[in-house]
């Protein structure tokens, strides 16, 4: 009998804001352990939360192999990896005035906006080791400040928001990028006339959400995939390269996939230059549908390994947005709820803030507006690029993504 053990340990401190002063810190500190056992082609799991002893939690998952759930794949075996990407760390203490320092600094520079959520700081210890020699760990902090913004005389719930991510928190650099940002809000912009806009995002979640079932390699091999068919040819623009990017220090994830698996600088290239070379997939996924092994496994400390999701990242593909826009104005989305893509790939999105922009600094406020597009123009025809960029310091390495898009106002 073979046996896996994983540790996963969140510390969070959480610094709670509402209407523009700290209302509450809170501190969790969750240990979640699991055991699995391996014998005859099946695998049995013993999970908890807590400082359970993990002879109880094997003898749980002895029992579980009564389940007969089939898992006869090949353990990892034979490597020792253990990274720690703690650079800065703030005390409880550290924190609260950190937050302190901005909200103050907010009430004082834009009195007519409320905020409300807070700071978190979370530091998370990750490792899984077995007996064939395996022995993985991952370590981490970073600090995630979003604050929800209202305008003071208004009847909606909230009406844009500010956020930053990362392991390099600096209330002073955070306060230069809010004063900028709260600035062009101030100023209202008329949208960009034309049948199509540039438009860019600070993230996509309906994009990538959209991409993570176009290329699970389940999804792939039963056709229900937009992109059944599709490996081996051209699908999109010639400047998109998309990787299952595993890289901690874009991801703020473990750099292993739940049955162990790391690969070579910690990703896959799924499309490149355009090209649909690769779908992820999982152990089970890949063996019973023919297809390579890139390593997405997914599923909770105490679950059998699965295929759900994939960390999804386009490769940064064009330099200088100002200069792609020549003296073409595009829309910045800030808020955008309720938007998703159809299953044939037709997308539609009401954006409820945004900011007119030109490449290198925010102009104005823009009003409310729906983008529409679909999935292949998106990323052919439309597509602008990944960009590296300042212009929104959201994260330590900020990038915006771009595209040509209808608006209807």
């Amino acid at each position: 009998m073979k046996k896996e053990t994983v540790t996963i340990q969140n510390i969070e401190t959480a610094v709670r804001v509402q209407d523009s002063q700290i209302a509450a810190i809170r501190k969790k500190d969750i240990v979640k352990k699991a055991v699995r056992v391996y014998d005859k082609g099946l695998i049995g799991i013993g999970g908890a939360v807590g400082d359970i002893g993990w002879q109880t939690l094997e003898k749980n998952a002895v029992e579980d192999l009564a389940s007969d759930i089939a898992y006869p794949f090949t353990l990892e075996a034979d490597r020792k990896d253990h990274r720690d990407y703690r650079r800065k760390s703030y005390t409880d203490e550290g924190l609260q005035m950190a937050m302190e320092k901005v909200l103050s600094n907010l009430r004082e520079k834009f009195p007519s906006l409320r905020f409300g959520q807070g700071l978190n700081q979370k530091e998370t210890l990750y490792r899984m080791e077995n007996t064939e020699g395996l022995d993985l760990s991952y370590r981490d902090i970073h600090t995630e400040l979003f604050l929800l913004v209202k305008e003071k005389e208004s009847a909606g719930l909230f009406d844009n928001m500010i956020l930053y991510y990362g392991r390099d928190f600096d209330p002073d650099r955070f306060l230069t990028y809010a004063e900028d940002f709260f600035g062009a809000y101030a100023n209202e912009a008329s949208l960009p006339e034309g049948d199509k806009v540039p438009v860019f995002f600070l993230m996509n979640d309906n994009l990538n959400a959209f991409l993570n079932r176009a290329l699970s390699g389940e999804a792939y091999a039963n056709k229900s995939s937009i992109l059944a068919g599709k490996l081996g040819k051209k699908i999109f623009n010639d400047k998109i390269t998309i990787e299952q990017n595993r890289d901690p220090e874009r991801t703020f994830e473990p750099f292993f996939d739940t049955e162990g698996v790391v690969k070579p600088a910690d990703s896959v290239e799924l499309v490149k230059d355009g090209k649909l070379v690769n779908v992820f997939t999982d152990k089970r996924t890949a063996a019973e549908e023919n297809l390579e092994h890139t390593g997405a496994a997914g599923g909770g400390y105490d679950d059998v390994p699965s295929l759900s999701r994939a960390p999804l990242r386009f490769a940064t593909d064009t330099k200088d947005i100002k200069k792609t826009l020549g003296d073409k104005p595009a829309v910045l989305v800030i808020v955008s709820g309720g938007g998703e893509f159809t299953a044939d790939g037709k997308y539609g999105a009401p954006v409820q803030c945004s900011y007119l922009f030109d490449g290198k600094k925010l102009l104005g406020r823009l009003p409310e507006f729906t983008l529409q597009s679909e999935f292949f123009d998106m990323l052919g025809k439309d597509y602008i690029g990944t960009f590296a960029t300042d212009v929104v310091p959201y994260t330590d390495k900020p990038r915006l993504q771009g595209f040509r898009m209808r608006i209807v106002r």
